[in-house]
């Protein structure tokens, strides 16, 4: 939700700058006697005036409006997604991390560096890390024979890393397709 945040700021605020012009607009008109000129407010403003609060188009919109505030506020209090992997530190002063992504690009590197590897997808979650690694030989039984080798490079550089808690390694070979 936090990425959809910046555009749906720009977008209220550009709507509350062109409000406000509106207004000043409608405030020069009203001060050289003129009628409305981009709005017709004396309308809205006769509306209001014989509608009672309590009445049921009021009581309607008052729903909905609380609904929207309700919804917006429950998706801004959701946990954001976790990015970041905290890495260990030797002062407590210190709060270094690694992203996601960083993570996943480090051990997508460790695992094509393995002899026999043409290609490797890496998936980083938060408590759970998924290499699946590419053969550059055809047979399951070279892809099996290179499982244990791409497996122990790939945690031993996820070991380097000095994650604080470092995520579970799942490591899968497959054969090239073609």
């Amino acid at each position: 939700m936090r990425v959809v945040n910046r555009p749906l700021a720009f977008i209220l605020a550009a709507a509350l700058g062109v409000a406000a012009v509106i207004v000043i607009i409608e405030v020069i008109a009203v001060a050289s006697h003129h009628n409305p000129v981009v709005v017709p407010w004396t309308t809205w403003y006769r509306w209001a005036n014989r509608t009672r609060w309590d009445q049921l188009v009021i009581q309607i919109w008052s729903a909905i409006l609380i609904a929207i505030g309700l919804i917006v506020l429950a998706l801004e209090l959701k946990r954001p997604r976790v990015t970041r992997l905290s890495l260990r530190s030797q002062h407590d002063a210190t709060d270094a991390a690694m992203t996601r992504r960083g993570l996943a690009k480090a051990l997508r590197a460790a695992a094509t560096g393995v002899d026999g590897i043409s290609a490797a997808a890496v998936t980083v979650r938060r408590r759970r890390a998924r290499v699946t690694a590419t053969a550059a030989a055809r047979g399951r039984p070279a892809a099996e024979a290179l499982r244990e080798p791409v497996t122990q490079t790939v945690q031993g550089r996820l070991d380097d890393m000095g994650l604080r808690r470092p995520p579970s390694l799942t490591v899968h070979v497959n054969t090239r397709s073609s």
